[in-house]
């Protein structure tokens, strides 16, 4: 009995130790394509498992799968999640049915789209282009024209890329993880004809996304009224707020700021002079650059060490063919060349020198000549000018992800100016200015992975000495002759080194940087005066100073439609040993198709500057400085910009409005001390300047015709501790209304365009009265309209173009600067105005000829 009770409990435990090994059995099924219902069947018979199901509704479902040695649990886990299944054990049936809860939605997947944009011509990657994906998702690329933007996973994508001066370009695109897609958009042909265009794009100025920068076209510079074909600045005072100033004072002038606090680099080298003729002429050769972008104020965190406006221009490289453009005009001949080396190296350049000293033409004497309003010492400037400029670049391109560049940079000016006066008169007086400025870079821009990574250092030498000789001869008893002679010299090393990074990750853009600037300024100035009450007047300074920089930025993509950023930038001065803090936001809302609202303000400093020294003749001239170890020079910007765009089918409308103030402004005035014998000494005054504004601009491209108009109503004001009673007054380079109205219409070769260019006239010093009191007027508005008619001619190997510009077509005379020569004596001060003008009436040619 007890052996029979033994038998029975070992045969039932046998019994479940093999229902359990049953079981347990792994499973080993494969699947491509194949209803699940037999795969099911497959799996019951040879893994010995009892599966039930309902097989019509698993038929209609298409199984792919793979399973290697899973358990049975593991298997139907994974199946049901897979297909929406349920089970359950009943007895020793596994019992499998469907989900009556309703199907989730899947998360999407995402992928990588990772490519880089280039010109179709010259392989040059391309900065900053507009790419849409999709109706309401975009990104634009870095430096390296490579673009990197998380997208949801599919077979393929639709890629919208645009860019100033190029075709757009629609294109599908395949999605993989591990793609990267070299896309070449093709530049417009100066002649491009619009028929059967379904899309009508800007090839003049256009608006950024989300960047706060405008874009300009070079290659537009030669087709527009000017007075050189390679001058850049006549395209990028298209842009309103954007001003280039004459005169003593010339340079570009970004909403009412003085030239030095605008940042211009070319390359990585900040160009410090930028002006050749007297200002009539920018040193920015169209020929060499590219690409160029402005930025007009309230940037973000990773530009600095100046508080107005950006302006980045890239010089030509070409790794696909070589290249040569040759022009002459009127004032100078200038060659263009680019060669590739393989399809790595790229080696370019461009020279352009005056011929003007040689060869006096009439528009030599339009543009330089000048005539003082004195009817009785009435005088003739008879100047003489020398200039010249070079450009290099050596490019290296090891692969699509890094490049490496050397550029080089040199400008000189040789201005002379001698007042011839009327025979019966006793004065005489004659000036001299030499320019001479030398930048070179190193660039290295590279791409691992997400990373953007940029390495510059660029260092730029800047020499500036003028001297003037003026007077009053004896009169006819031999008496009462009287001399002046006034001499300076400015020098300014620059050296800058920085790293800056990017990094994106999904709906974030992080970016770091830091780096440094070493600043060395020397200036001297002395003014003798031999006869009456002898005035010394003398300033002697030197000064050194290291900026380092850091900064932290953060661009937000909340959603398709609204973006934040927030940075900020941190700065030491080496002098006064200060830590200076500068937060910086902004914000873009996409409204609708094709309207934006934006807004970017935050603090901005900036420590080397020019500012206005005034002579005891009411004279004013801009000399470099740095701040003294109190901080005095250091500037302060507070900026706030607001604003709406809108572009569409080549129609874009720009509306802006701004507000900026400045503090810690520095001039020098002249304070007289002494007697009998008088000695002038220059005093420091700390003050602020404030400017409000509001800025438009209309682009529309319409078939053959380019329709441009671009407007700015402004006032800025100053006040300086000590002067004009420590009272505000408009600043020098306040101009209340600018208005420029382009018209281009090109047609089989032909291009003629007009431009209307109106501006309220600056205000400028008089002498100051007994009282003390200082006194301002104001020069008469500038009024200048200009024609331009163009042809080219193209052959299989060459394009050769002829053009003639009307500038000043109704022969006003515009006064851009007042100049005073003042002898003193005991009997009295002796005074002399003369109005500077802008050209008259002036017929222009140019003959260009370039390779195709």
């Amino acid at each position: 009995m007890k052996n029979s009770k033994a038998h029975i409990i070992l045969i039932f435990l046998l019994a479940i130790v093999q229902t359990g090994l049953a079981q347990d059995k792994p499973i080993s099924a494969e699947a491509r394509k194949q209803p699940l219902s037999e795969v099911l069947e497959q799996v019951s018979a040879t893994c010995d498992v009892s599966l039930a199901f309902d097989a019509d509704y698993f038929s209609k479902i298409e199984a792919t799968f793979i399973f290697r040695e899973v358990s049975l649990t593991n298997f139907l886990d994974e199946l049901c999640r897979k297909y929406h299944l349920l089970y359950e054990k009943i007895g020793t049936t596994w019992v499998i049915y469907a989900n009556p809860a309703p199907i989730p939605v899947p998360p999407p997947e995402y992928v990588q789209l990772r490519g880089q944009v280039i010109d179709q011509e010259s392989g040059e990657p391309l900065l900053f282009c507009n790419i849409g994906l999709g109706e309401n998702k975009g990104t634009t690329t870095n430096e390296l024209g490579i673009f990197n933007e998380k997208t949801e996973k599919e077979e393929q994508i639709t890629l919208s890329i645009s860019h100033l001066g190029y075709h757009r370009l629609d294109t599908v695109i395949g999605l993989s993880e591990t793609a990267f897609h070299t896309i070449q958009l093709v530049p417009f042909s100066v002649h491009l004809e619009a028929i059967h265009v379904y899309q009508q794009e800007k090839d003049v100025v256009e608006m950024g996304d989300k960047s706060g920068k405008l874009a300009f076209n070079p290659r537009q510079s030669a087709h527009l009224p000017r007075v050189d074909d390679s001058d850049l600045i006549t395209a990028l005072s298209l842009i309103p707020g954007v001003n280039f100033l004459g005169g003593q004072s010339s340079g570009i002038s970004i909403r009412g700021s003085s030239p030095s606090e605008n940042l211009v680099l070319l390359d990585g080298i900040p160009v410090l002079e930028t002006s050749h003729l007297f200002g009539n002429l920018s040193v920015l050769n169209a020929k060499f650059i590219t690409q160029a972008f402005v930025s007009r104020g309230a940037f973000d965190a990773t530009y600095g060490e100046r508080t107005s406006g950006i302006v980045e221009l890239t010089g030509r490289s070409s790794y696909l063919k070589p290249g040569l453009d040759l022009s002459a005009n009127l004032l100078n001949v200038s060659a263009a060349a680019h060669v590739p080396i393989g399809r790595k190296i790229s080696v370019s350049g461009a020279y352009r020198k005056s011929y003007i000293d040689q060869w006096e033409n009439y528009l030599y004497e339009q543009i330089l000549r000048q005539q003082s309003n004195d009817a009785e010492d009435g005088a003739t400037v008879e100047p003489s000018v020398v200039f010249d400029d070079l450009n290099l670049k050596i490019t290296a391109k090891p692969d699509e992800k890094q490049e490496i560049s050397v550029n080089f940079l040199e400008s000189n000016d040789l201005q002379n100016r001698d007042f011839q006066f009327k025979e019966t008169s006793r004065f005489f007086r004659e000036e001299e200015s030499d320019s001479k400025n030398r930048g070179i870079s190193g660039n290295w821009r590279y791409q691992s992975g997400n990373w953007h990574h940029h390495l510059n250092v660029g260092h730029n030498e800047l020499k500036r000495s003028a001297w003037s000789y003026a007077g009053m001869g004896p009169n006819s008893q031999g008496k009462g002759g009287k001399e002046e002679l006034d001499s300076d010299n400015n020098y300014l090393e620059e050296l800058m080194a920085s790293w800056s990074g990017e990094l994106k990750t999904g709906t974030f853009t992080h970016q770091a940087g830091f780096g440094l600037h070493n600043d060395q300024v020397s200036y001297d100035y002395r003014a003798e005066r031999t006869v009456g009450n002898i005035q010394i007047d003398s300033i002697n300074n030197n000064t050194h100073a290291t900026i380092l920089h850091g900064y932290w930025q953060e661009k937000i993509q909340l959603t398709n439609q609204l973006q934040l950023r927030a940075g900020i930038r941190g700065n030491h001065e080496s002098t006064t040993g200060k830590l200076y803090l500068q937060p910086r936001a902004g914000i873009y809302m996409d409204l609708r198709e094709g309207i934006q609202l934006f807004y970017s303000g935050g603090v901005y400093n900036q420590f080397l500057s020019r500012i206005r020294k005034i002579d005891s003749s009411g004279n004013s001239d801009l000399v470099w400085y740095l701040p003294d170890s109190t901080g005095l020079g250091t500037l302060k910007a507070i900026q706030h910009v607001a604003g709406v765009s809108f572009e569409k089918n080549g129609l874009a409308i720009n509306l802006e409005a701004y507000y900026k103030k400045t503090t810690g402004k520095v001039n020098l005035y002249t304070e007289m001390s002494g007697k009998k014998e008088k000695t002038m000494t220059y005093v420091s005054h700390q003050g602020q300047s404030e400017s409000i504004g509001l800025d438009a601009m209309l682009h529309y491209k319409q078939g053959l015709l380019t329709h441009m108009l671009a407007t700015s109503v402004s006032k800025t004001t100053e006040q300086f501790n000590g002067f004009n009673n420590s009272e505000s007054y408009p600043s020098f380079d306040d101009q209340r209304l600018r208005l420029r109205w382009t018209e281009m219409f090109r047609h089989r070769g032909w291009v003629l365009a007009t431009n209307l260019t109106f501006r309220s006239g600056s205000p400028y010093l008089l002498q100051s009265s007994e009282s003390g009191n200082t006194e301002f007027s104001r020069l008469p508005y500038f009024a200048q309209t200009d024609f331009s008619v163009m042809r080219r001619f193209t052959g299989k190997y060459l394009s050769v173009s002829a053009g003639l510009s009307l500038l000043n077509l109704f022969n006003r005379q515009n006064v851009v600067e007042v100049d005073y020569l003042n002898i003193s004596d005991a009997t009295g001060t002796y005074s002399l105005r003369t109005d500077v003008t802008a050209m008259k009436f002036t017929p222009v040619f140019f003959i260009n000829i370039k390779t195709l």
